[in-house]
């Protein structure tokens, strides 16, 4: 604590990053000077600014270490003063303090603190365990009723947080992940027929293939973007050691010669800081070389919805295969630190404010027919898209002809058809290669002004009624089939009855090959052409820079696998492995790898479909409806559904695993846990038995040499009190690890779902290994062998040992809550990756970024389990052993506080499961109460008078009642609160829409789009009797005359949709700027909103320190920031693969003046065009060390937006 406090001043990279590198809206202000202060802030901070800066899982877990607080403060006040003084008033056992002055004393006698534990009751006293009775039923209703009221405080808190304005404009908010959908509903428009029956229609559906193989590509890209970037820097940083010793040569030969004195230590001191200074100079101007650079990266917002928006302009049917168009290049790079780059936002933005001016001027000439219909589409888009003059309707959706007719793709081998937005690649300068179900057939078919999306409920029609019906006659011994006449299976709107043109018949081979869990489908050999124009093996590089101060033997080398499968920590052997010079082989490898990935990524039909699709619904409540609904007509088939998630949550990798692979991944991850279990309760179980070092010294002979010596007697009982605690930590290091690892594997679709295995498993691991096993064992080793002899007495077993092991957790306890909360706050493994493992691995100018970007996080899956475990120990406690409530609250309080902290100051988590792991940690909770029941049970049958007759017998059949009904309380409860768990009410609905128009209205406002006399007017004309009952707010849209839209036309003012009750999220419904835009205000809303963002950037500069400046001046991060347009041209891509997301990495190597680095820039240029290296924004300093002034060439804005 006294290091915390001395160096949390000094270094605030460490202590505090969340007060300037982090965007502005999850800033903390910096904490107060005074250590006290310091406490009184982190204790009163607002929870409503927690949830806020820090997400819902950061909230619940410091409330559930409150509610542990909430729940033991009262238990120690109430159990405490009554159960010590019954069980230590003439008790066995007087000797609080075990002096052990004599070695004779009766081993069976409680001392120590066992004297005021269950244990020291004299049989006569038997009539004293009412009281544990009666205060075991108070802490079981006590807890029961703060776990019913968590629960509603969490379902409000929950709610609140997912229909606030902030949450519902996220992708998130309203997409759902359709998992096991078959093959025949594996399109667009069926999958858009069958969901459109929920309220609002659909917006985007995003179809997913597997691409697995391109993944592999580009992990083994970065690998060798890797290897590369540090090769070249090390070849760089080399031959300017050689020079500095060159030169230090020199200066000491012509020292000697003139008898000039050896520079001094002062002038050296300024001769370093005159190089600093130029390093730091020459980081941060507009110098150095780039060659390579691809589109495709677009650094800032403005250019990505340029970019995304051009295609649209054109109109999206308008793009036919082989067409190209070419997209701006990214602007000029570098400038003062991030100053110069931040600038290209604005130009950025220009271009998009260029784009949607012209088109809101073409909204202006209109014809008559579509202005009539802008009060309907704004209903139905709500303003996330944009009206364009003349705008065919987009591949993502499909027009009413295409509902009402019949389907035929032109293809004959066509196959399920993904949807425009789902594979359409990144970059745009390339043929648009991705096939949609639309494209053969809207070229014949007229277009109209209806979109998918403003729909209700649509159905197919079918040419043949008969076709309704099962017309093959069932025979009499055919079970497994309906009787004759009954309907058929649902067929997929657009096609008749076993109409389906992807339907290609399969050998029983290929049946067999597929239904294999890990059997990936083969992909066809591509040709690729060459991606580099020469070879270094025949043609040797002649005349290179380096050569002036390096020899052929001095570039960086390295040894090649013999396999491609070789994990590549392997160490390579001489004369086994093949030795090459690392930049020529990695040159080559880049280069190839990126032509064949960009290729790939066009060409998107190469890989196979997979069976889950997301699919984005306009309103947010339609979402959590689908996910509660029965979907599909046959089992385990378009399930499981997933709400709430974030793009940047997906795994990717998984997508593809069917309903029955992930049956048998569960069971042999479920086997392999199991296997954990008993493998790790040897060690466990060893380091519980050495807490009880006396009794194996009484027990056996060959150890009593450690009781002759006092002083070693002494101090082998004070390590037996610390070190089975702290080699059961190190035991529990690579769990977590490994149960993340399994989580996954067994096929986890997101990073929720994987941090929700994990806790399941990690909380079952911890309580079996940390509790049970340390409780079995807590005597001798001879206890294992009693169990292993007669499995049956385990519950006896247990309720006997289980006050001796009391001990052993009262050290456990407070020894993680000291160590944990003081390693917590004084960073310890952040200060030892800065200070030691930096200055050893990070030697380029990326790795130095990206360890100064990257703040800790948490993997809550872990985190949990760890403090649901000592919650569970001290329930089981609070009766058997009293004193351990003290302990619990020490321990809960000291990490309450240090988490409070390191989550205010130091940790930024980007993605959230939504606070779903507080329920299930207070489930898990109920496990202590159980065995606390199951434990007293036992004990009270033990329990014998003075005449070794068992006197217990009526408090252990009230304890039994107890317990069943602890049993059917948690079933009522989850089965009360368990579908408001993770999904929202309809009820809702109507209110989230008023706080959308709110939230539309403040950030109007704060955006200066609106001034407050507007804003007055608006009100005044929606408030009741404005209108003198005539309120046209509220009247049908869709019914106006024509007079009555010409009339609207005029007032500007006027939001046409203000007031609906059935709209949806303000993400459709509350995109006033889309509405000005058709009355030609888009413009000038863009370019306010370019005008706030340039001012809120340089007063971020201007206000936070050098190197926050340099880093995340500015920047934004969330959603709100961004206009409709910029939302919906952004989360077009939300959902695509990361596989087609993936862009050229930039080599970014430093600058130096002897001119290597821009001869190896140029020598890459020569090489091949595919490969992006650049040394701007990078410096060598006087030590040769590299330095950066900027972020790397590759860096986009759009990364850090949280969809």
């Amino acid at each position: 604590m006294g290091l915390f406090l001395l160096l949390r001043h000094k270094l605030a990279r460490i202590f505090k990053p969340k007060t300037y590198l982090v965007p502005e809206r999850e800033r903390t202000e910096p904490p107060p000077a005074s250590p006290w202060n310091l406490l009184s802030t982190v204790l009163r901070y607002n929870d409503r600014e927690i949830i806020k800066k820090c997400g819902l899982d950061a909230y619940f877990f410091l409330r559930y270490l409150q509610t542990l607080l909430v729940l033991f403060i009262p238990i120690a006040l109430v159990v405490i003063p009554i159960l010590i003084p019954i069980n230590y008033v003439g008790g066995l056992g007087q000797q609080v303090i075990d002096t052990n002055t004599t070695d004779t004393e009766d081993s069976h006698v409680p001392t120590g603190l066992d004297t005021l534990a269950w244990g020291n009751l004299r049989p006569k006293h038997y009539r004293r365990r009412w009281a544990h009775l009666v205060l075991a039923l108070l802490v079981i209703i006590w807890v029961c009723g703060v776990f019913f009221a968590e629960l509603r405080v969490y379902v409000k808190i929950r709610q609140d947080y997912l229909t606030s304005a902030e949450h519902r404009l996220r992708a998130s908010a309203n997409t759902v992940l359709v998992s096991s959908i078959p093959d025949k509903w594996l399109t667009e428009h069926a999958l858009r027929g069958l969901f459109d029956v929920f309220p609002g229609g659909i917006r985007n559906v995003w179809l997913t293939r597997d691409f697995t193989k391109l993944l592999e590509k580009i992990h083994r890209r970065d690998a060798i973007h890797q290897q590369l970037e540090e090769a070249e820097t090390e070849l760089i940083r080399e031959a300017k050691r050689r020079q500095l010793k060159q030169r230090s040569l020199e200066e000491k030969r012509v020292r000697r010669a003139h008898q000039v004195k050896t520079e001094s230590k002062k002038e050296r001191k300024h001769r370093a800081k005159a190089e600093d200074d130029e390093a730091k100079r020459r980081a941060e101007d507009n110098g150095g070389l780039s060659v390579g650079d691809h589109e495709s990266v677009p650094h800032d917002i403005a250019t990505a919805v340029h970019e995304g928006e051009k295609p649209e302009g054109k109109g999206l049917d308008d793009i036919q295969e082989g067409e190209s168009e070419e997209s701006p290049h990214h602007g000029p790079r570098g400038g003062n630190g991030l100053f110069k780059v931040g600038e290209n936002l604005g130009r950025g933005l220009k271009k998009g404010v260029d784009f949607v001016g012209e088109a809101g001027h073409n909204i202006l000439v209109l014809p008559k027919a579509l202005q009539q219909n802008v009060e309907g589409e704004l209903e139905g888009t709500g303003g996330f898209d944009f009206v364009k003059d003349g705008a065919q309707p987009s591949p993502t959706s499909s027009t009413i002809s295409e509902y009402d007719s019949k389907l035929h793709p032109e293809d004959d081998d066509a196959q399920p058809k993904p949807s425009f937005a789902s594979e359409t690649p990144l970059h745009a300068s390339q043929a648009r290669h991705a096939h949609t179900l639309s494209e053969a057939s809207q070229a014949s078919m007229p277009q109209k002004e209806s979109d998918s999306r403003t729909m209700g409920n649509t159905t197919r029609k079918v040419s043949n009624l008969n076709d309704m019906y099962i017309t093959e006659k069932t025979r009499w011994y055919e079970f497994w089939k309906p009787p004759s006449g009954g309907y058929v299976s649902p067929v997929p709107q657009g096609y008749e009855r076993e109409d389906y043109p992807w339907k290609v018949e399969r050998t029983k081979w290929q049946k067999f090959k597929a239904a294999i869990p890990f059997y990936h489908s083969d992909i066809e050999d591509v040709e690729y052409p060459p991606a580099f124009t020469r070879d270094y093996a025949t043609e040797k590089e002649e005349g290179a820079e380096w050569e002036k101060w390096l020899s052929a033997k001095d570039r960086p080398h390295h040894r090649l696998a013999l396999f491609d499968w070789t994990p590549g920590w392997l160490p390579a052997l001489p004369l086994v492995n093949k030795k090459v010079d690392t930049i020529y082989w990695c040159r080559a490898e880049l280069a190839k790898l990126n032509l064949e990935i960009e290729e790939d990524q066009q060409h998107p039909e190469r890989y196979p479909i997979m069976n889950s699709a997301f699919i984005q619904f306009n309103h947010q409540v339609a979402a959590h409806m689908a996910c509660q609904s029965v979907t599909y007509h046959i089992p385990k088939q378009m399930a499981p559904r997933t709400v709430e998630i974030s793009p940047n949550d997906v795994i990717w990798d998984n997508m593809a695993i069917k309903w029955w692979h992930e049956w048998a991944r569960s069971a042999l991850v479920f086997a392999v846990v199991v296997g954990m279990l008993i493998l790790w309760a040897f060690p466990v179980a060893w380091t519980a038995s050495l807490a009880q070092l006396d009794a194996l010294m009484e027990k056996y002979s060959w150890l009593h040499w450690l009781v002759v010596n006092k002083t070693v007697h002494n101090v082998i009982k004070g390590v037996a009190g610390v070190l089975p605690a702290a080699v059961l930590a190190i035991l529990l290091i690579l769990v977590p690890i490994a149960l993340d690892w399994l989580a996954t594997f067994q096929g986890a679709k997101t990073g929720s779902q994987t941090t929700e295995t994990v806790q399941t498993y990690y909380f079952a691991f911890l309580f079996v290994q940390v509790f049970l096993v340390v409780s079995i064992t807590s005597s001798t080793f001879q206890t294992i062998a009693n169990i292993t002899q007669n499995i049956t007495s385990t519950p006896e077993v247990l309720a006997e040992n289980l006050p001796k092991a009391a001990n052993y957790f009262f050290s456990y306890m407070i020894l993680q809550a000291l160590s944990t909360s003081s390693g917590t706050l004084l960073q310890i493994g952040t200060l030892f990756m800065w200070y030691v493992m930096a200055r050893i691995m990070d030697n380029t100018a990326r790795a130095k970024w990206t360890r100064n970007t990257q703040l800790p996080s948490v993997t809550w899956g872990s985190f949990f389990p760890v403090y649901t475990n000592f919650a569970c120990i001290a329930l089981i406690y609070s009766v058997v052993a009293p004193l351990i409530s003290i302990f619990a609250i020490i321990t809960f309080a000291l990490l309450w506080c240090a988490h409070r902290y390191n989550m205010l100051y130091v940790t930024r988590f980007r993605t959230d499961t939504g606070g779903v792991l507080y329920p299930r940690a207070i489930n898990q909770t109920f496990t202590g109460l159980y065995v606390m029941e199951l434990c007293l049970i036992g004990l009270f049958f033990l329990a014998v008078d003075e005449n070794d007759e068992v006197a217990c017998v009526p408090q252990a059949i009230i304890m039994i009642v107890a317990l069943i009904l602890t049993i059917l309380y948690q079933y009522l409860l989850n089965r009360s609160f368990g579908p408001l768990l993770r999904y929202l009410p309809i009820t809702f609905e109507d209110e989230a829409v008023i706080r959308d128009e709110a939230f539309q209205r403040a950030q109007e406002r704060r955006l200066g789009i609106i001034r407050d006399d507007d804003e007055a007017t608006a009100l005044n004309r929606s408030a009741p009797g404005a209108s003198d009952g005539k309120d046209i707010e509220l009247r049908n849209l869709h019914k106006r005359t024509k007079s009555e839209a010409d009339s609207l036309s005029r007032l500007g003012k006027l939001n046409p949709v203000r007031g609906i009750v059935h709209a949806g999220s303000w993400a459709v419904r509350g995109g006033r700027q889309v509405r000005q835009a058709a009355f030609g205000k888009a413009e000038d809303n863009l370019r306010t909103a370019t005008i706030y963002r340039n001012e809120r950037r340089q007063k971020d500069i201007e206000a936070q320190r050098a190197i926050g400046d340099a880093l995340f001046g500015g920047y934004h991060d969330e959603i709100e920031d961004l206009t409709p347009e910029e939302r919906d041209v952004l989360v077009r891509k939300a959902f695509q693969h990361y596989a087609l997301r993936a862009r050229r990495p930039t080599v970014w190597i430093p600058r130096d003046d002897l001119g290597v680095s821009d001869d190896e820039i140029k020598r890459t240029k020569e090489f091949s065009k595919y490969i992006w290296i650049s040394n701007e924004g990078t410096a060598l300093d006087s030590k040769v060390r590299v330095v950066y002034g900027r972020n790397p060439p590759d860096f986009s804005e759009v990364d850090i937006i949280n969809l």
